[in-house]
C-alpha cells in the first residue's frame, strides 16, 4: 500500500517520482478496459486518497486503489 503522508513529505523535500497505475479507457461498444500507465507524480491529496500525475501535458487524478507503484526517480 502506498503511504500518501510519506510521499507528500518526500515531495516537500523535492524528491521526484513516477507513478505506475491502472487507468480505465472506454473502448468500442461502451466497454471499459484498463491500461497500465507510468507518469510523473505532481502532488497527492492524503485525505481524499488521490494522486495527481501529468499525462501528455494533462493533469489527471488517480484513485489510490488504481496505483500500482510509486517509483523514486534517480
Amino acid at each position: 500500500m502506498v503511504d500518501l503522508v510519506e510521499i507528500a513529505a518526500r515531495l516537500d523535500a523535492e524528491e521526484q517520482f513516477t507513478v505506475k497505475y491502472r487507468f480505465p479507457v472506454r473502448i468500442a461498444g461502451g466497454h471499459v478496459k484498463h491500461e497500465t500507465r507510468e507518469d510523473k507524480l505532481l502532488d497527492v491529496a492524503e485525505e481524499a486518497g488521490l494522486i495527481y500525475v501529468s499525462h501528455h501535458g494533462e493533469i489527471l487524478w488517480i484513485k489510490l486503489e488504481e496505483v500500482l507503484e510509486v517509483i523514486p526517480e534517480a
